[in-house]
């Protein structure tokens, strides 16, 4: 197991040496989700075909487990540690920290390589666990395909986040946005300003802004932090607006959210929290029975 780890190490780090950090809008739906369709169908014929083979049991063994948790929490730790920046700016460090993609690790081939190794353990714990017969088994199930879900949504899930600004005026219809790089971006649909307000404490500070807005044929009311879900996976947020003219100003600033995956990634966390729930109501009932059992047999 160990040679198997190291030599998968050393190649995401080879690859990353020499390509750099992975493409990953390259992986944008839909080809995200024919690659794990098509991955987790390898995982069901290896546990199918080839459970006797020495790849299937080295995902299958705890001690994998405990090493795919132990690396990803260290993949982690490096982000942590390290100041997370956009590709422009990562390129701009030199050494082999940057090489090795420290700067931006999230898509680095280092932790997407971390990544890929304990959803593999993952779901082919998920897969064996399938097949027995212990009580109990759909809560385990529930609680690791949550945990899949979840850790899969919030990183494929990056290639398809976008996240858009434009200002947006009175008596003026506009479909032009632009990201944090500044490339234009043309909305299927316009949005104008209808009205607009700012609201102030008594010493004259702004306490809250709030702006009326036509989405395509939709009637929005903005206000900050509350967005508006305006199609699945898109939210539209009020987040500035003329500082200098306050409630006269005749523009307002908005951001465009789009996260396709981000239900995927609610979806496997509300299944994590019920498999823990299940879990932790029916373990006590199960030792009650032992122990009633023991005394019977006592």
């Amino acid at each position: 197991q160990y040679l198997y780890i190291i030599g998968y190490l050393l190649l995401a780090a080879a690859i990353q040496l020499f390509t750099g950090n992975c493409p990953v809008a390259f992986f944008a739906f839909p080809l995200s989700a024919i690659l794990s369709v098509f991955w987790m169908s390898i995982l069901w014929i290896a546990f199918r075909d080839y459970r006797n083979k020495k790849f299937t049991k080295f995902l299958l063994m705890p001690q994998t487990s405990i090493w795919c948790i132990a690396l990803f929490i260290c993949g982690c730790l490096v982000i942590g540690l390290f100041p997370q920046l956009n590709p422009e700016e990562a390129e701009i460090h030199k050494g082999i920290l940057s090489l090795l993609g420290c700067y931006n690790f999230m898509t680095s081939w280092i932790f997407i390589a971390l990544l890929l190794l304990l959803l593999s353990n993952l779901g082919m714990v998920i897969i064996h666990r399938c097949h027995s017969h212990k009580p109990h088994k759909w809560y385990f199930i529930l609680n690791h395909v949550g945990l899949w879900l979840a850790l899969f949504a919030g990183f494929i899930g990056s290639s398809d986040t976008n996240i858009l600004r434009l200002p947006v005026y009175k008596e003026t219809a506009t479909n032009e946005a632009f990201d944090s790089q500044g490339v234009i971006y043309y909305l299927d649909y316009e949005i104008e300003l209808d009205s607009f307000a700012v609201y102030y404490y008594p010493n004259g500070n702004p306490s809250n802004f709030t702006a009326h807005v036509v989405i395509g044929k939709d009637k929005a009311l903005l206000t900050v932090n509350h967005p508006y879900a305006y199609r699945w996976g898109e939210d539209v947020y009020l987040t500035g607006y003329d500082t200098l003219k306050g409630n006269t100003g005749k523009y307002c600033i908005l951001q465009i959210v789009k996260q396709p995956w981000k239900y995927v990634l609610a979806t496997g966390i509300l299944m994590m929290i019920a498999g823990a729930i299940l879990l932790f109501i029916n373990k006590p009932k199960t030792r009650i029975k032992k122990h009633q059992t023991n005394d019977k047999l006592g």
